[in-house]
């Protein structure tokens, strides 16, 4: 099975260190200058710098069309918000092909999930997604991770157990497709939440049970999205939630803690140096459960709403939850 990867972010090039120590991959690395530098370096040098690459085992591309057309399993892993533009057009290229995920965010242009937007340009593609307490930046030291690979084609899950599985990545399979991608989303507003709570001051006490509480809501939101029997506690949710909420490589969580400090939510975004998924997920989802009329149900999404979209005081959408989560 050719492999490839799209996207030469922190998390890109993290699954690429992960899948060429045995494996031979195709990435796409869309700027030429930054290519060569990872030729010459034997590493990314603009993220993840400290991640040694097993250059020898990777084709370099840098046209979309050609590396798809090159591979049998795509692993797409850029942010959300560059979905769309990316593959708008490539259905037809997409037919019949494995596309694995590890988007953890909604696509702007279309308010939907990554599943579904690629669903409903190759409605023949199989689909699955990667997700799972995973930091790139604990990859790149190989310090021990743990990953989630959801999908219905159940035939090809020993092999992406064999192309994952290292001596510091343990892979897990699952068929779960919408809760772990809802999962992974979700956590990523979540962690806001937190790091608005930890820059306002909060204590241990507080951010331990309102992190409690938004396993809570998680699990009351899936069964609403997709009712199915999910073992919550499981490293693809609860495991993901924790590193995502408490991590200080957690990009969410920081721009939460901004925010709590006293940052607009503006200047917050500007000062950040990556992209926070969990912010265009926010106005989202929110607006999806208010759709289903179920807003009551998840507090915790609508205050993080409310202060990233509707300018309210993040002290008296915290106080509120006080009372609520006690």
């Amino acid at each position: 099975m050719k492999l490839s990867v799209i996207g030469a972010g922190s998390w890109g090039t993290a699954i690429v260190s992960i899948l060429s120590k045995k494996n031979h991959v195709n990435w796409w690395v869309r700027r030429e200058r930054l290519k060569n530098q990872i030729l010459l370096k034997k590493r990314n040098t603009k993220y993840l710098t400290n991640c040694k690459l097993n250059t020898k085992n990777i084709t370099f591309y840098n046209d979309i069309d050609e590396i798809i057309l090159s591979s049998d399993l795509v692993i797409v892993a850029i942010p959300s918000e560059f979905i769309y533009s990316v593959f708008k057009n490539k259905g037809d290229l997409l037919s019949n092909k494995t596309i694995l995920s590890a988007v953890k965010g909604v696509i702007p242009e279309k308010n939907s999930t990554p599943h579904d937007f690629f669903k409903s340009i190759s409605p023949n593609l199989n689909y699955g997604v990667i997700s799972g307490p995973c930091h790139a930046e604990e990859v790149a030291l190989e310090k021990q991770s743990y990953l989630t690979v959801s999908t219905t084609n159940t035939d090809i899950h020993p092999h992406i157990k064999k192309i994952f599985n290292t001596k510091y990545i343990h892979t897990k399979t699952s068929n779960d497709i919408v809760g772990t991608e809802y999962a992974a989303i979700l956590k990523n507003i979540y962690a806001i939440l937190i790091g608005v709570a930890s820059g306002l001051g909060y204590g241990d006490n507080f951010i331990a049970v309102l992190t409690t509480s938004c396993a809570n809501e998680m699990k009351r939101l899936l069964q609403l999205l997709d009712p199915k029997e999910r073992t919550i506690s499981q490293p693809a949710y609860l495991g993901d939630l924790l590193v995502t909420c408490y991590s200080l490589h957690s990009r969410n969580r920081s721009l939460g803690v901004l925010i709590g400090k006293g940052y607009s939510v503006e200047n917050a975004i500007e000062k950040m140096t990556m992209v926070a998924e969990g912010h265009p997920a926010a106005k989202s989802i929110y607006a999806r459960v208010k759709k289903m009329k179920q807003i009551k149900q998840t507090p915790i999404i609508s205050s993080t709403y409310n202060i990233l979209f509707k300018e309210k005081d993040p002290k008296t959408q915290l106080k509120k939850l006080e009372k609520l989560i006690s």
